[in-house]
């Protein structure tokens, strides 16, 4: 079942989403290098031992020569080839007693380079330190945790164990080393990492089958919300009125794109926008409010649908001005993208007989990097754009203060807030009950992550869909596919789907 997402009512959804996580491991039970060797480990000055003064747990662990230097390639434990996951990496640790001035462990990655012919290495980074406390004496088992590097998540590297030491013959015992991530090297040919078996044609790491854009240094991934397809959007225009509850004031059907880099930020976040229908005498407005982005976060916006006289300010940038958040306004005039046909029609593509205006794509682009260059305000990730923070408005008639959300959203910075709690509106501002009626908490705004058809001119929402009711009253517990196509479920004389 396809899913619904409707903020809307008293009571809320939630999903939670859990996976199990892979992880690359080396527990030296198998008792001998050899056989980490065939599995594309590597060590320098490190043994598989028995001993006693450095094993941990099992019958076996990793034990380390007299660590008398402090140069990372004296005593060393290399993971093998490994595309890295989100996570800690782990291991124990332990001295064996004997005396020393100072012991350190430096945990490093090394990254895949191509232009290295023999090893594909490249330059080592520290990312974290654990030093031994004093006195150098003691024998106590340590549990050592490193979180993985943002930036090297997905990406070909080798995590890169040094010990360190100065003065006396203290010796370390390494145990239970657990890395997140995927196995991703080839034991059959030298233990290479297997991004050099695959084509990268922009060299930015991520291999051409893998890449959404494998000519573009600067972009890698599209990634949608809600879905990949487009959704809708439906509005009331008379807030805080409640009005005739067709819902075809403003159809906007939407698709979020937001493409990022070889490094997970967002390079720039493409809307493509189809009004289909506007079913008001009122000239409206649509603007989107991507909550808790800073405006500095933006280096232009391009593509947005402005008359010369508008009741908007904007920026150099093309943002919004005087905003708390990003704020783009698609087009400030409904009839700009989707103009009237005139001939005595109420709206556009609302009224059954006609006549109907084409729908047409409007794509407004947000660029956040060019050339692999953010704006002052630094880079956006992608999990800081999403469906989550997406808040899509209608400007009613002109009127910059009459925004229209979606239930549970909140207004922006210039909205009226006065008009809150007047008329049929029941919100309480700067809570989770903003745009919701004092009728059955009804809204006046609604997000189906599917595209389906629109209320004709003067039909009430549920006698096109005759399960809405249904599952308004059972507060989303039943009928929470009342959207759908079903037997029972639409009313197709009500229905009108322009496309």
């Amino acid at each position: 079942m396809k899913r619904l997402i409707i903020l809307l009512l008293v009571s809320f959804l939630s999903i939670a989403v859990g996976y199990s996580q892979n992880v690359v491991t080396a527990y030296a039970e198998e008792g001998s290098r050899n056989f980490y060797f065939s599995q594309c480990w590597s060590m320098g000055a490190f043994t598989v031992s028995n001993g006693v003064n450095t094993r941990i747990e099992g019958s076996f662990s990793f034990r380390s020569n007299q660590l008398t230097s402090e140069s990372n390639r004296a005593s060393w434990i290399t993971s093998p080839w490994m595309l890295l996951e989100e996570g800690s990496i782990s291991f124990l640790t332990r001295l064996d007693g004997f005396p020393g001035t100072t012991r350190a462990i430096l945990i490093q990655y090394i990254p895949f380079d191509p232009t290295d012919v023999v090893h594909g290495h490249g330059e080592s980074v520290t990312f974290h330190t654990f030093s031994f406390p004093d006195p150098i004496r003691q024998t106590t088992v340590h549990e050592v945790t490193a979180r993985i590097p943002e930036e090297i998540i997905g990406k070909p590297h080798k995590i890169f164990i040094s010990f360190i030491g100065t003065g006396g013959t203290a010796r370390a015992g390494v145990d239970n080393i657990s890395i997140p991530g995927t196995y991703y090297a080839d034991p059959s040919n030298g233990c290479r990492s297997l991004a050099e078996m695959q084509a990268d044609s922009d060299g930015d790491g991520v291999v051409d089958e893998e890449d959404d854009y494998p000519d573009d240094q600067y972009r890698a991934f599209n990634n949608y919300f809600p879905a990949k397809d487009y959704s809708t959007l439906m509005f009331e225009d008379l807030w805080p009125s409640l009005g005739d509850y067709d819902f075809n004031d403003l159809v906007v059907d939407y698709k979020i794109n937001r493409v990022t880099d070889a490094s997970g930020e967002i390079v720039e976040v493409i809307a493509d926008l189809r009004t289909r229908a506007a079913g008001a005498g009122y000239r409206n407005g649509f603007g989107i409010e991507f909550t808790g982005i800073d405006p500095s976060k933006v280096i232009s916006v391009e593509g947005t649908r402005i008359k010369g006289e508008t009741i908007h300010r904007f920026d150099e940038r093309g943002l919004e001005a005087d905003t708390r958040y990003l704020t783009v306004i698609a087009f400030d005039d409904v009839y700009n993208v989707l103009p009237h046909a005139g001939q005595g029609s109420t709206g556009v593509n609302t009224t059954a007989e006609g006549p109907f205006q084409e729908v047409s794509t409007l794509r407004v682009i947000i660029r956040f990097k060019v050339d692999g260059v953010t704006a002052t305000g630094g880079e956006v990730l992608l999990r800081e754009i999403s469906h989550e923070n997406f808040n899509p408005f209608l400007i009613a008639n002109q009127r910059r203060g009459y925004e229209v959300h979606l239930p549970g959203k909140q207004s922006t910075a210039l909205a009226d807030h006065s008009l809150f709690g007047s008329s049929d509106d029941n919100s309480v501002r700067g809570s989770r009950q903003t745009y919701r009626s004092k009728q059955g908490n009804l809204p006046w705004a609604m997000d189906i992550a599917e595209n389906i058809p629109y209320l004709k001119e003067g039909q009430h929402f549920t006698r096109g869909f005759m399960k809405f009711k249904d599952w308004v009253k059972t507060d989303g517990n039943e009928f929470i596919d009342w959207y759908l196509e079903r037997p029972g479920y639409r009313n197709g004389e009500a229905l009108l789907n322009i496309r």
